[in-house]
């Protein structure tokens, strides 16, 4: 999931508790307050969908996903206390904090995701919600069944705990190794660039030196 520009790019968790200041919640609520065009101090689906449509690249279907998840009354409405909550998670995801987010949030998260309140977040559950975290892929599916330590394809409190840093520490992994794959390139076509530069140079110089040779002597 990618966070498009907007209000939350001028965002930041607190590197200490990963929450906002006093300061961007005030601006949240006011924000909140504008989407909230019925004055109810809550979004319904549509308003939901929308904010989240201009906000990150998710499909319709991950977002009402998002909205059953959030909407843990089952009231068919998101209150200002679980926009906050999805405001965090996705300024978390922006500045690649979602570690540090899980690690002070870890309860609040893994409550999140157990959708039927089992105590326990199955293989279904996350496949279903895991990506709000970007939990996605082959290499996290096999992580899940690493630290599904009895093999009940679920996960409870502190082998989810477990799960989410290796996770995360396996995405960042795959990250790095994007950004130095990049690297190289732009490192080769530069080098091309240069070597080419360089050839056409002296290619042109040694064209000169005999015509101003040749000049001398006549």
């Amino acid at each position: 999931m990618k966070i498009k520009t907007g209000i939350l790019q001028c965002m930041h968790l607190d590197k200490t508790y990963s929450m906002l200041s006093g300061k961007n919640v005030y601006i949240l609520l006011e924000y909140f307050k504008l989407l909230d065009v019925h004055g109810e101090m809550s979004l319904n689906d549509i308003q939901f969908y929308n904010f989240l449509h201009a906000v990150t690249d998710l499909s319709k279907a991950h977002i009402y996903n998002v909205f059953d998840m959030l909407d843990v009354d089952g009231s068919g409405r998101i209150d200002f206390d679980e926009f906050y909550l999805l405001a965090c998670i996705l300024i978390s995801l922006k500045d690649k904090e979602e570690k540090q987010f899980i690690y002070r949030h870890s309860r609040t998260v893994f409550e999140l995701l157990d959708e039927d309140r089992s105590h326990s977040i199955s293989a279904e559950e996350f496949s279903a919600f895991g990506f709000l975290f970007n939990f996605q892929g082959a290499a996290v599916s096999q992580i899940f069944k690493d630290f599904d330590i009895s093999g009940d394809e679920e996960l409870d409190y502190k082998e989810f705990k477990m799960f989410a840093m290796a996770c995360i520490d396996k995405q960042n992994d795959i990250d790095r190794k994007k950004r130095e794959k990049l690297e190289r390139r732009r490192r080769q076509k530069e080098d091309m660039a240069k070597r080419k530069l360089e050839r056409v140079g002296g290619g042109a110089l040694g064209a000169v030196i005999p015509s101003c040779y040749t000049c001398a002597i006549q």
